[in-house]
């Protein structure tokens, strides 16, 4: 049983000291997490953080007013999209842009940090709403929390590194926790 204890430990070091050159910087909860193209990201998210002792709120369809006022002090962005979730909730890719973009200037001017995060691997990453989703939340993001399925080709890698933005990687959605822990600083 400790074998296995001091395994997973050193893995998990191993696994989330993969971040890129520029300073992490600290999160402050609360957090609210929202998708960039409607995905499911958002809700698992939610739940890794609340495992992970980070109170967070999920609402897909966060707009720019909802935060004015709040008490948010984190806004999360999960990129990827999904047609069938768009369809869902009534909206198209260009709305989401145009929600996306007000929300993350509303976020920093009321002093948010805002964390994107791509957690559900090459199947978000296929498309062009895929892609458009990620230019719209990356550029814009304090720091990065990446799913290494998601970054097989080192696109993330590569990014962050040209936008200089953190990032933080992880291997199995068990991990997320350790991440999120981290960007928290939650002991």
């Amino acid at each position: 049983m400790f074998k296995k204890i001091l395994l997973l430990t050193v893995v998990t070091i191993f696994t989330l000291s993969f971040i890129t050159s520029a300073a992490l910087p600290v999160f402050e909860q609360p957090a609210v997490v929202t998708t960039c193209g409607q995905s499911p990201g958002a809700l698992m998210v939610k739940m890794i953080c609340q495992q992970a002792g980070v109170e967070c709120e999920q609402k897909d369809l966060l707009t720019a007013a909802d935060l004015e006022g709040s008490n948010y002090k984190t806004l999360i962005v999960t990129m990827g999209t999904s047609g069938k979730g768009m369809g869902a909730a009534g909206t198209n890719m260009n709305q989401e842009a145009e929600r996306i973009n007000a929300l993350i200037k509303t976020a920093k001017e009321n002093g948010l940090k805002v964390l994107g995060a791509h957690i559900e691997g090459m199947s978000r990453r296929v498309d062009e709403n895929d892609a458009k989703s990620i230019e719209i939340v990356m550029p814009q993001s304090d720091a990065l929390i990446i799913k290494e399925s998601s970054n097989e080709d080192g696109f993330f890698t590569e990014k962050s590194e040209e936008l200089d933005i953190p990032a933080i990687y992880f291997d199995k959605n068990m991990e997320m926790g350790e991440a999120v822990k981290e960007l928290f600083d939650v002991q």
